[in-house]
């Protein structure tokens, strides 16, 4: 009487995010699908809408790159988005976080007055 009894278990399948109408916020982390480089990972800055088509893209921060080099992002070509920038953002303003720079060599320029490097 007691037969095993197979239940499988179908696991519902999420629903991908759609990025177009829920945006990534400041800060989070997303991989997005390029034509040229295939799959690439950055630090969003912001969402600005194209003047031309009324496009929008997220302005990202490339993770491979050299800082300061953005690119400009469909919101249609995100993958995936971390969603944690609000807790980076909310470290940033605790002042624990400290700028990253390659160095600092502010102290050692040669400072001149303008009397003296006009005589």
């Amino acid at each position: 009487m007691n037969a095993a009894v197979k239940i499988d278990v179908i696991a519902t399948a999420s629903k991908p995010r759609d990025f177009v109408m829920q945006p990534p916020k400041t800060l989070d982390l997303i991989t997005f699908n390029t034509p040229d480089n295939g799959v690439l990972t950055g630090y969003v800055s912001v969402i600005r809408q194209h003047l031309g088509n009324g496009q929008r893209f997220a302005w990202v921060e490339l993770d491979s790159d050299l800082a300061g080099q953005f690119r400009g992002v469909p919101l249609a070509d995100i993958i995936t988005c971390d969603d944690a920038g609000t807790a980076r953002r909310q470290v940033a303003t605790n002042g624990q976080v400290r700028g990253m720079c390659l160095s600092d060599y502010s102290n050692k320029l040669f400072r001149r007055s303008i009397t003296t490097a006009c005589h």
